[in-house]
């Protein structure tokens, strides 16, 4: 039996002898039930599991277990989880994707950016239009694929370059990929998972109703910050880039071919779905009905009519969308994880289990003495340090459900906070299990943890400093309007 299995199975009994501590050792009380405990019995052992073994049959393992709690129905949990709003998105939005990276959208976009007069001989111009393009793209694209795509550019480069990993100029390249990966991924929620789980939870337990426009209201200005703290961290960096003299731009353009008839249908089409998803949140002034109609149909459907027509328009007596060999590049455990991960603060909130209510009793007389900014920095710190080290979608989930609990929901604007803890979990760029595109950075050892962790400390430093005196006072401005 392999090393890896064997430790799959210490894990798992690991995982059952934590459930079971947890549902003999607690004991109802202090507003706790009985099916409080046996809900806690059930989430905990989970998330040991997705952080040491995995998070696909562990997850719908953590479904059936809820279900036998008998705090939900069958058909609740069902409906919480894979019926969640936020696991259509992602499917309709990853086969859009699939269709712009199969035309060659994608590709072109990214290298128009750095195949930029102004870019030749000027390494810093270089890698700021490059990581420029790749929070650009992934604040529409979901970012483990857009990941993928950028993996293969900055190896291309690298190559064209002349320089390998281990280099200084190589790993520049690579980490302000994934920094700007780590952005876009909670920047924008078109194609993305985590603000969509985030705007989920917000309505379910706090009644809040965040809009895509008022998130990418924060969201844009934010990325924008943020890649000038990515360029800050470069020039501090300073890493030897006299490489950067094989590089030619109009050989890369020469190479470049132009879109096709395909390439510009989807990309028009692409670019449609957006207006209809920002448009009635600017004009809702102008035109309320119109509007108010294309904000209560949601932002799927529109997604949906791209996908119809790209499947219905041929181009060479082929249509455009091959559905089904673009859904076969949608990631299946990615999406089912999303879902899961929606309906675990159902129960934690239910009136059924107490859970928060104990929560609250248990913790609040640590933080007597704190005022509500003490608590929602104790919460940014706590939710970048764990972010760092685990899963981003955990972190998000518990600092979110802390938050509920030691805050004041009637005297704080929750939806700023739930945008700041949001912001604040997907920092997660120190360690190959802090994000899901992390490990196709640190596998390859196109990065180490040997040769970042110093700029990534700063990095990480920086970041708090924003979320703290622009993104959360902002946040305040934007749901508040």
């Amino acid at each position: 039996m392999a090393a890896k299995t064997k430790m799959m199975y210490v894990h798992c009994l690991i995982a059952l002898i934590i459930g079971l501590v947890l549902a003999f050792a607690l004991q109802p009380g202090n507003a706790l039930t009985q099916q409080g405990i046996w809900v806690i019995a059930v989430p905990v052992p989970t998330m040991y599991l997705w952080l040491t073994v995995n998070t696909h049959w562990t997850s719908i393992l953590f479904l059936a277990m809820l279900i036998c709690t008998g705090v939900m129905t069958p058909n609740e949990v069902w409906a919480g989880s894979v019926g969640h709003f936020a696991v259509i998105t992602m499917i309709i939005f990853m086969v859009l994707n699939q269709c712009l990276k199969e035309t060659g959208v994608i590709n072109k976009i990214a290298t128009w950016f750095i195949t930029r007069k102004f870019v030749q001989n000027r390494p810093y111009a270089f890698l700021a239009m490059f990581f420029a393009s790749n929070i650009i793209i992934g604040m529409f694209m979901e970012n483990l694929s857009l990941a993928v795509i950028y993996v293969g550019l900055a190896s291309v480069l690298c190559e064209k370059l002349g320089v390998k990993k281990g280099d200084p100029f190589y790993t520049c390249i690579f980490m302000g990929t994934l920094w700007g990966n780590v952005i876009l991924s909670i920047a924008s929620p078109i194609a993305h998972a985590l603000p969509n789980i985030l705007m989920g939870l917000a309505e379910a337990q706090l009644g809040i109703t965040i809009t895509y426009g008022q998130w990418l209201a924060v969201g844009f200005p934010f990325a924008a910050i943020m890649f000038a703290v990515i360029m800050l961290c470069t020039v501090i960096w300073h890493p030897d880039m006299s490489a950067f003299r094989n590089f030619d731009v109009e050989e890369m353009k020469r190479n470049d071919p132009p879109l096709d008839l395909r390439g510009k249908v989807s990309a028009v089409a692409f670019v449609l779905v957006v207006l209809a998803i920002l448009l009635p949140e600017v004009l809702k002034g102008l035109f309320p009905v119109v509007c108010g109609y294309l904000t209560g149909i949601g932002v799927v459907v529109p997604a949906i009519f791209a996908l119809i027509v790209l499947c219905l328009i041929p181009v060479k007596g082929t249509p455009i969308l091959d559905m089904p060999r673009a859904m076969k590049a949608v990631p299946l455990p990615v999406v089912l994880f999303s879902g899961i991960v929606c309906v675990m603060a159902t129960p934690i909130s239910s009136e059924a289990t107490g859970i928060n209510i104990w929560l609250g009793n248990l913790l609040r007389p640590l933080i007597a003495d704190l005022s509500p900014i003490a608590i929602i920095v104790v919460l940014v710190i706590g939710s970048i340090i764990m972010t760092n080290f685990l899963s981003n979608t955990v972190t998000m989930v518990l600092f979110f459900n802390l938050g509920v609990v030691l805050l004041d929901a009637g005297s704080l604007n929750m939806g700023a906070v739930t945008i700041l803890i949001g912001l604040a979990a997907s920092m997660a760029s120190l360690t190959p299990s802090a994000a899901v595109p992390s490990p196709l950075f640190f596998g390859p050892e196109h990065l180490t943890m040997k040769n970042t962790v110093k700029i990534n400390l700063l990095f990480i430093f920086l970041s708090f400093v924003v979320l703290m005196l622009f993104a959360y006072p902002f946040a305040q401005l934007i749901i508040h309007s």
